[in-house]
C-alpha cells in the first residue's frame, strides 16, 4: 500500500506498526470496518503515525476526515464531531449535501447547527430534555452515507482531550462499523484523560472492533541515528546512552535535545555525557522560552495568546495579544517559520510546546486572559459552548454576563444531546453569584443535567431547587423530578417524603399541582411492599377522585394503575387509562409533564388492551428515540418489551429489552435496568436458553431480595428457571415469595403476576394436591372477576392440570377457547399441549394428535423451543410422525419482520427502513431475507399482494 513511507527520520523503527495500519485499511476497503487506537506518551510519534496513515488512506481512495482534541475544549459538546463534518458539508455541492443529510442526518446536523442542517418550514424539529439518541443516530447515518459512496477514514488526534459527547458518538459508532467501508484511527495518551473521559475512552478501546497499537520508545540505535542526522556526525556510544536516558527514547524530545545541543555547541562525545543530563532537565520549556525571547516581544505576546486560545484565527489571537493586525501577521509568520506554531488556524506545533508556553503565564494572568478571550469570541458570534470553555477557566466575580453566557451554553448543550457539558457549565454558573442570588431554576437545570448525565450531584442540587423555589410551579417541577429520580434509584420512601413535603407547601386554591404529586407518591408507594400498606387508603381516595368528570390526567393514570393491580374489573381500569390518554393536549408524554404515561400504559397492558398499548408505545418509542428523551425512552422501551412478550413475540421482546440494556444510555436508573433484565430472562426461558438466563440473574441476587415490584417479577422469573432445572422446592419458594410481595403491594390481579397458577403446578408435581387446588381455584376466581382473556386462560389451564380427569379436560378446553385470540397463541399452545397429553393418556389418540399438532406448530412459530419439544414428544407417543413445520405465510412473520415487510412494500429502501426503525441496514437485509422465504416471494414489488391491502392501509395509517 503506497503512502506509508519513512521520511525525515520521523518513522524510525515503526515498520510493524505501519503494517498493522495497512492491514486495518485493507479490511476497511473490503467492507470490514474497524478502529485502531495508537497509544503512547507525549512526543512518542502518535501524530506522525496518524499523518502517515492519513496519507496512505488518501492514496487508497479513502475520504479522510480529520479532527484533534484540545485540552481547553473538553466540555465543547461534539467539538471533535464538528471538526470532522463541518469542512465536509461546507465544501460539498448542494446535491451531495442533500444526499448525505437525507433522513436522520438532517436532524443531527440541525441540532449541531451544521451547514444546511436546518429543517424546512413546517418540518417538525425534535424538542426534548436530552436529544442524544437523535444526535447519535443521525451522525451514524451521515457516516454510513459517506461510506456507501467511498471508503471513509475518521482520524482523531489527541483523543484523550476529546469531549464526552464526541466520545459517546464514537462509542456508538464502533459496534456498527463492521458492515461499512470505514476505519476510525485514534491517537491518545489515555493516562491524561480525566475520569469521565477516561471511562468513555475505555469503552472505545475495549470494543471488539478496536485494535490497540502502543508505540514503544526508540532504541539506543534509533536515538543514535536521530542524533547523527541532526548533528551531522556519528555520536559516541556513551553520549548516545546519555541522550537515550535523558529523553526516554521519545522522538520529539530527542529532536528538541539535538536542537539544544547545536545551540550550546555540545560535541557528541562520551566526555559530554554529563552536560547532556543537565541540558535535558528542562529541554522543552527552556527551548520554547528561548525561542520566544529570540523571536521578539510581539511573537511572545502572540504565542501567549494562542496558548490561551489553544487554536484561533489570526484576528482573534491578535486582539487577545493586543497587537495590530500587521504586527500579529508578522509575528505569526516568524513563529510558524521557527516551528513553534502551525497556521490556519494558529495552533502550537506540538502539545508539549503549548504546555510549556502556557505554563509560563501566571495563574491570575491566565484567568484574566480566558475572561477576555470569552468576550472576544462572544463579540465575534462564536458558538455558546466555545465561549463557555473559556469562562470555565476564569475566577468567579459575581458577573451576571458570565452566568447568562454559561446558561445559554448549557441550554445549547442540552438541546444538542450533551448533558455532561451542560452540567459543567451550570456548575460554573452556580459558583459565579453569591448564594442568595442563586435561583431555583439554575439549580433545577443543573440537577436535571446531572441526572441525565449520570453525575452524582443531581440529588443535592434538586433538593436545593425545591428549597429555593419561590412559587408553586417551580416547586412542583423540582419536587416531581427529585422524587421521580429517587424512585427510579430504588429510594421510594424518600421519594414519597419529597412529594408529601412539597405538597404541604402548595397553595391549596390550585388543586392540580397537589394532585399530580399525590398521584406519583401513591404509585411509588404501591410499588414497594413495605410502603404499600401505608398508602392503601390514599390509593382508594385517588380512585374515587378519578370518578370525577374533571379529574386531571395524573389522577386518572394513577387510578388506572392501582385499579388494574387491585383486580378491579379490566373494563373499568382500562377506561381510566383511556381517559388519561385522552385528557391532555395529545396522547403522548410531554417534557416536564411527569410520569402519567407509564402508569396508563401499564394499566392498558395488564388489562390486555394490547392494540391500544402497542400503538401508543410504538409512537412514544419512535418520538423519544428521535429526540432521545431519556425520561421517556427507557420506560417505554422496557414496557414495550413486556408487551411483546405477552403477545408471544419473543424476538421483538428480546430486541427491545436488549436495546435498553445495551443502548447508548450509559447510566440508566436501576429500576429500568432490572425491568429490562426481567423481560430478557422471560424470553430466554421461553426459548430454552437456560444458561443465558442464569448468567443474567446471577449478579442480581441482592436485588431479588428487595420488596420492590420489579423484584417480584425477577423472582418469579427465577422460579421458572429453577422449575426448568427441576429444582422444584426452590422454584416453589420463589413463586410463593413473589406472591407474598405482590399481595402486600395490593397487586392481587393474576394479569400482573400469575404466581398462584405457577405455584399450584409445582405443588402438583410435588404431590401436594390440596395446596395446588386451593391456589389454582383462587386464581380462576380472581381471573374471572378481572375479565381479561389471557389471564383467565392461564388460570384455567393450571386449574385443568390440577383437576385432571373429565373436569380437568373441560377446564383445558375452556382455556383453549378463551385463548383463541391472535395475541394469546403461545399460551393457547401450552393449553393445547396439555390437553393433547391428557387425551393421549386416556387413549384418545386421534383427538390428541390434532391438539398436539396445533401446539407444535404454534410453539415453533413463536420460537418457544421447550414447549415445541414437549408437544412433539407427546405427539410421537400417540404413534404419529410429526410433519416438518413449515414456517411460511403471514402468521410465520415475527412483529419485526412484518413491520419491515410493510415498509418495504411502501417503497422504502433498506437504508430508509433501517433509519426509520433505528437498526442497521444489514439487520434489515437479514429480516427481508426471512420475509421473502416465509411469504414465498422473489421481489419487493410482490410484497404488497402477499401482505394484503388491509395490512398496507394500516401501515400507512400508523
Amino acid at each position: 500500500m503506497p503512502g506509508l513511507a519513512v521520511h525525515d527520520g520521523l518513522m524510525l523503527e515503526r515498520d510493524r506498526e505501519l503494517e498493522r495500519i495497512r492491514r486495518r485499511l485493507r479490511l476497511a476497503r473490503e467492507g470490514r470496518g474497524g478502529a485502531l487506537a495508537v497509544e503512547g506518551s507525549a512526543g512518542i510519534g502518535k501524530t506522525v503515525m496518524l499523518g502517515a496513515a492519513s496519507e496512505a488512506a488518501e492514496a487508497e481512495g479513502f475520504r479522510v476526515l480529520r479532527a484533534r482534541g484540545a485540552e481547553l475544549e473538553r466540555e465543547f459538546a461534539f467539538g471533535v464531531v464538528r471538526q470532522l463534518v463541518e469542512p465536509l458539508l461546507a465544501e460539498a455541492s448542494d446535491e451531495e449535501r442533500s444526499s448525505l443529510l437525507e433522513g436522520p442526518p438532517k436532524v443531527a446536523a440541525g441540532l449541531l447547527g451544521l451547514p444546511r442542517g436546518h429543517t424546512t418550514p413546517g418540518e417538525a424539529t425534535p424538542v426534548a430534555p436530552d436529544p442524544s439518541f437523535a444526535m447519535l443516530h443521525g451522525l451514524y447515518w451521515l457516516f454510513a452515507n459517506l461510506a456507501a459512496e467511498s471508503p471513509v477514514a475518521l482520524v482523531v488526534d489527541d483523543a484523550q482531550w476529546v469531549d464526552c459527547a464526541s466520545l459517546r458518538f464514537l462509542a456508538f459508532l464502533l459496534p456498527r462499523l463492521e458492515e461499512h467501508r470505514a476505519a476510525v484511527l485514534l491517537a491518545a495518551r489515555p493516562a491524561e484523560a480525566g475520569a469521565r473521559v477516561g471511562e468513555l475512552f475505555a469503552v472505545l478501546t475495549m470494543d471488539p472492533a478496536t485494535e490497540i497499537l502502543r508505540l514503544a520508545p526508540l532504541t539506543t540505535d534509533g536515538v543514535a541515528r536521530l542524533i547523527a542526522a541532526g548533528l551531522g556526525t556519528e555520536p559516541e556510544p556513551g553520549f548516545v546512552s546519555a541522550c537515550r536516558d535523558a529523553t526516554g527514547g521519545t522522538p520529539f524530545l530527542v529532536r528538541t535535545l539535538v536542537a539544544a545541543l547545536i545551540e550550546e555547541r555540545v560535541a557528541p562525545v562520551d566526555a559530554s555525557a554529563p552536560r547532556v543530563r543537565g541540558l535535558a532537565t528542562a529541554t522543552v520549556s527552556r527551548w520554547a522560552v528561548l525561542q520566544l525571547r529570540w523571536l521578539g516581544p510581539d511573537a511572545t505576546r502572540l504565542a501567549h495568546a494562542v496558548s490561551v486560545l489553544e487554536r484561533a484565527e489570526l484576528a482573534v489571537a491578535a486582539a487577545l495579544a493586543r497587537l495590530a493586525p500587521a504586527e500579529a501577521a508578522d509575528a505569526a509568520e516568524v513563529l510558524v517559520r521557527a516551528g513553534v506554531l502551525d497556521e490556519r488556524p494558529l495552533a502550537f506545533a506540538h502539545p508539549i510546546l503549548r504546555a510549556a508556553v502556557y505554563g509560563e503565564i501566571c495563574a491570575a494572568e491566565r484567568a484574566g486572559a480566558h475572561g477576555r478571550a470569552a468576550r472576544l469570541l462572544a463579540a465575534c458570534h462564536a458558538s455558546a459552548d466555545h465561549v463557555a470553555e473559556h469562562l470555565l477557566l476564569t475566577a468567579p466575580a459575581g458577573d451576571g454576563w458570565v452566568v447568562g453566557q454559561l446558561r445559554g451554553a448549557a441550554r445549547a448543550a442540552t438541546a444538542g444531546g450533551a448533558p455532561e457539558s451542560a452540567a459543567a457549565y451550570l456548575r460554573r454558573a452556580l459558583a459565579e453569584p453569591s448564594p442568595d442570588e442563586v435561583g431555583a431554576s439554575l439549580l433545577l437545570d443543573l440537577g436535571r443535567a446531572e441526572l441525565s448525565a449520570g453525575h452524582p450531584g443531581w440529588e443535592q442540587h434538586l433538593t436545593a431547587a425545591v428549597a429555593a423555589a419561590g412559587d408553586d410551579t417551580a416547586r412542583t417541577a423540582a419536587g416531581l423530578l427529585l422524587g421521580t429520580a429517587l424512585g427510579l434509584h430504588h429510594r421510594l420512601v424518600e421519594a414519597c417524603r419529597v412529594f408529601d413535603g412539597v405538597a404541604t407547601r402548595l397553595d391549596r386554591r390550585d388543586a392540580q399541582p397537589g394532585a399530580m404529586l399525590e398521584s406519583v407518591a401513591v404509585v411509588l408507594g404501591i410499588y414497594d411492599a413495605t410502603t404499600a400498606p401505608s398508602v392503601a387508603d390514599r390509593a382508594g381516595a385517588l380512585v374515587l377522585l378519578a370518578n370525577e368528570r374533571s379529574a386531571p390526567r395524573h389522577v386518572l393514570a394513577a387510578a388506572a394503575y392501582v385499579s388494574a393491580l387491585a383486580n378491579t374489573p379490566a373494563d373499568r381500569a382500562a377506561e381510566l387509562a383511556r381517559r388519561a390518554v385522552a385528557t391532555g393536549p395529545r396522547p403522548l408524554p410531554e417534557p416536564g409533564e411527569g410520569p402519567w404515561f407509564p402508569m396508563a400504559m401499564h394499566a392498558l397492558v395488564w388489562t390486555e388492551r394490547y392494540e391500544e398499548a402497542q400503538a401508543l408505545l410504538d409512537a412514544a418509542v419512535a418520538e423519544a428515540r428521535a429526540s432521545a428523551n431519556r425520561l421517556v425512552l427507557p420506560g417505554a422501551l422496557g414496557l414495550r418489551a413486556w408487551l411483546s412478550f405477552r403477545r408471544g413475540d419473543l424476538v421483538a421482546a428480546e430486541a427491545d429489552a436488549r436495546a435498553l440494556l445495551e443502548g447508548p444510555e450509559l447510566s440508566d436508573p436501576p429500576l429500568r435496568r432490572l425491568s429490562a433484565t426481567g423481560a430478557v430472562v422471560a424470553t430466554l426461558l421461553e426459548q430454552g436458553r437456560l444458561d443465558e438466563a442464569e448468567r443474567l440473574l446471577e449478579p442480581l441476587a441482592a436485588d431479588l431480595e428487595s420488596t420492590l415490584q420489579v423484584a417480584a417479577l425477577l423472582r418469579h422469573g427465577r422460579g421458572h428457571l429453577r422449575l426448568a432445572r427441576k429444582r422444584l422446592r426452590e422454584a416453589l419458594g420463589d413463586f410463593l415469595i413473589a406472591g407474598e410481595r405482590a399481595t402486600r403491594m395490593r397487586a392481587f390481579s393474576p394479569s400482573f403476576l400469575p404466581w398462584r397458577s405457577d405455584a399450584a403446578l409445582v405443588h402438583l408435581e410435588l404431590g401436594e394436591n390440596d395446596a395446588a387446588r386451593l391456589l389454582s381455584a383462587e386464581e380462576v376466581e380472581l381471573a374471572r372477576a378481572f375479565g381479561a382473556p389471557r389471564a383467565l386462560g392461564v388460570a384455567l389451564r393450571a386449574a385443568g392440570l390440577v383437576a385432571g380427569g373429565l373436569h380437568g379436560e373441560s377446564l383445558l378446553r375452556e382455556a383453549i377457547e378463551v385463548l383463541g385470540g391472535p395475541d394469546s397463541r403461545l399460551e393457547q399452545a401450552r393449553a393445547l399441549a396439555d390437553l393433547g397429553a391428557l387425551l393421549r393418556r386416556g387413549d384418545r389418540r386421534v383427538e390428541a394428535r390434532e391438539m398436539l399438532r396445533r401446539a407444535v406448530d404454534a410453539a415453533h412459530r413463536a420460537g418457544a423451543r421447550p414447549l415445541a419439544d414437549r408437544a412433539e414428544t407427546e405427539l410421537r407417543a400417540t404413534g404419529a410422525r410429526p410433519r416438518r413445520v413449515l414456517l411460511t405465510g403471514l402468521e410465520a412473520l415475527t412483529a419485526c419482520e412484518r413491520r419491515i415487510a410493510e415498509l418495504a412494500a411502501q417503497g422504502l429502501t433498506n437504508r430508509q427502513i433501517a433509519q426509520h426503525l433505528f437498526v442497521t441496514a444489514r439487520t434489515v437485509e437479514g429480516h427481508l431475507t426471512n420475509v421473502f422465504t416465509k411469504l414465498e416471494v422473489r421481489a419487493r414489488n410482490e410484497l404488497s399482494v402477499a401482505l394484503g391491502a388491509t395490512t398496507l392501509r394500516s401501515a400507512h395509517g400508523g
